[in-house]
């Protein structure tokens, strides 16, 4: 099978309707915060609320969901600077186990990625595509779900500003 049949094969997803519509943040044992929200099974939207990517968004980011085991979901995504993310998430648990693939470049200029990548996307690509994107920095995090609700699907005000413009509490909200 090549690449692109791969890609465009369907998945065995399970039943996503207990992690779509989730909206959660989620803090790593380094004390970087993020928020994620599942638009619906196909796209999920975040935000770096803390950390040295403070400021990096998405609304609609293209993404792979599988149902591993009750609550357990493994979500993954390829954002527009090359970064590969691999979000598994525990639900009931709240726990997140997340793998991320930095390429290079990114690493070397992060500032150029900070902002919503739907606003600048010609200009995040163009700087992919100059690199280097090889080393790629490999990054294995463990975390707790600090806040988790449920909201609907492809809700426009769950994930609508940048991270600075958010109240000041707001990272540390928990429930």
């Amino acid at each position: 099978m090549s690449a692109e049949d791969a890609a465009a094969a369907p998945a065995m997803a399970g039943d996503l309707s207990g992690i779509v519509g989730r909206h959660l943040i989620y803090a790593y044992d380094n004390g970087w915060k993020y928020e994620l929200y599942v638009r619906n099974p196909q796209t999920v939207a975040f935000r770096c609320l803390q950390g040295p990517m403070f400021g990096r968004w998405s609304t609609a980011q293209p993404a792979k969901m599988l149902q591993l085991s009750g609550d357990m979901y493994k979500i993954a995504w390829v954002e527009p600077t090359g970064t590969v993310t691999v979000l598994i998430a525990w639900l009931c648990e709240r726990r997140i186990h997340t793998t991320i693939c930095y390429p290079q470049w990114m690493l070397d200029y992060p500032e150029s990625t900070l902002g919503r990548y739907e606003d600048s996307l010609d200009e995040i690509t163009a700087e992919r595509d100059q690199g280097p994107t090889y080393p790629q920095t490999l990054v294995a995090s463990t975390g707790r779900i600090t806040f988790l609700e449920t909201r609907d699907a492809d809700d426009d005000t769950v994930i609508d500003r940048a991270p600075g413009k958010l109240p000041l509490d707001y990272a540390n909200r928990t429930n």
